[in-house]
């Protein structure tokens, strides 16, 4: 087994990145809703813990992808395709807590998405938020898409233009105090991602990230050699002994609504 089949699958047995903060911070919440859930990885990890989860997204296709992912996991979902950018379709106080992992930053109001959360809110209900850090603290992202940008132009490495949006914690947190919520909390989490090597992290990376992927699906031969050298250059201080080493650090916010 290679070393990207192997990181592949400890990826797929270990929960995502902020997760388990997630959890912690949720803990005891009957009634939770995952806001922007995607294909459900966080979604499945509170209906796991033991809460009656809600995931909602406007993608069909990652919703049917949390479908799936939790008849695999043999847990029960409500999960509705609705958008966080308007108004919920729930009653006042329909949950105990509203979780979002890597949405928010993506919401055209963060302040009046956060403002909505709280009105399906108990009094006193919790809501966590995990946000990216910002790119220059998250260079296992931020390094290849300066390569990209390098070798191919700007106009290629446009992408994921939300990635460290409200990635300061206390721009996160002021958007959430902004938002009429109490006991505001942020801070950092930080963890490591490691490859043996700029090709093998680059095949890793384009093979799991969808941004990278089509990129490197659009290549061709002379562009493939030319940013394989500039992401080798580029993650060549991230080098520790034998393997790369690379940051990812996330912002975590905790608060809750007012007790009524």
């Amino acid at each position: 087994m290679t070393h990207s089949d192997l990181a592949a699958e400890r990826a797929a047995a270990l929960p995502p990145f902020g997760t388990v903060e997630i959890l912690a911070a949720v803990e005891g919440a009957e009634r939770v809703l995952d806001a922007g859930c995607g294909s459900g990885r966080l979604t499945v990890s509170l209906a796991k813990a033991g809460a009656d989860v809600t995931g909602i997204d406007t993608n069909t296709g990652q919703l049917e992808q949390a479908r799936g992912r939790a008849e695999e996991a043999g847990v029960a979902l409500t999960l509705l395709g609705a958008d966080f950018n308007a108004a919920l379709p729930f009653a006042d106080g329909s949950f105990d807590a509203v979780a979002s992992r890597l949405a928010l930053m993506a919401a055209a109001d963060p302040v009046a998405t956060l403002q909505e959360s709280q009105r399906v809110l108990e009094p006193g209900g919790r809501i966590v938020t995990v946000l990216w850090a910002s790119p220059a603290e998250n260079p296992w992202f931020g390094v290849p898409r300066e390569a990209i940008a390098t070798v191919l132009g700007s106009e290629r490495a446009a992408f994921a233009r939300a990635f460290g949006k409200l990635g300061d914690p206390e721009e996160a947190a002021a958007a959430h105090r902004s938002a009429g919520l109490h006991g505001v909390e942020a801070s950092h989490l930080h963890e490591r991602r490691t490859a043996p090597d700029a090709a093998m992290y680059w095949q890793e990376l384009s093979t799991e990230n969808g941004h990278f992927r089509r990129v490197a699906a659009s290549l061709d031969d002379a562009e493939r050699a030319a940013l394989a050298a500039e992401v080798d250059r580029r993650l060549e201080p991230y080098r520790e002994g034998n393997q790369l080493s690379l940051p990812r650090t996330l912002v975590l916010v905790t608060a809750h609504s007012n007790d009524g």
